[in-house]
């Protein structure tokens, strides 16, 4: 059985449901049976799984192995910049550039005109103000 994730480092599966899953897959071995076919302590396997421990990458492929599985590590470019979002000036929201280039054209057009709607309501209230203003 190949488990596999295909993640970014943020979202990388905890080694806890990496453990947890090979343990449940051999068969339903108990923490302590893993334990023991490891050469570690049943603790070490109940901290892993709940958590609370950062395993090394030789601590988990010791306990997968254990439970009569590999693992695979590969590599993963991530993906290329977008051209369109890093051609903008560095000042720019790129939050909120991505965020406008996901809307269809439709929906930019009636943002747009609702941002235009904004600004001439702004324009009209400050004239209002300037024209109450006594002279």
């Amino acid at each position: 059985m190949l488990f596999r994730y295909h993640t970014s480092v943020q979202n990388t599966p905890a080694a806890s449901s990496i453990v947890q899953r090979a343990r449940e897959a051999a068969g339903g071995l108990s923490q302590r049976d893993l334990a023991q076919r490891a050469g570690t302590a049943q603790s070490v396997v109940a901290r892993i799984e709940n958590g609370t421990s950062s395993p090394t990458l030789d601590t988990v492929a010791r306990l997968l192995r254990a439970a009569g599985f590999g693992y695979e590590l590969r590599l993963i470019p991530l993906s290329p910049p977008d051209a369109v979002v890093e051609s903008y000036k560095s000042g720019i929201d790129r939050a909120s550039l991505i965020e406008n280039l996901r809307k269809t054209p439709e929906q930019r057009v009636r943002t747009l005109e609702a941002m235009h709607r904004f600004s001439d309501e702004a324009k009209r209230a400050r004239v209002r103000r300037v024209a109450e203003e006594p002279t």
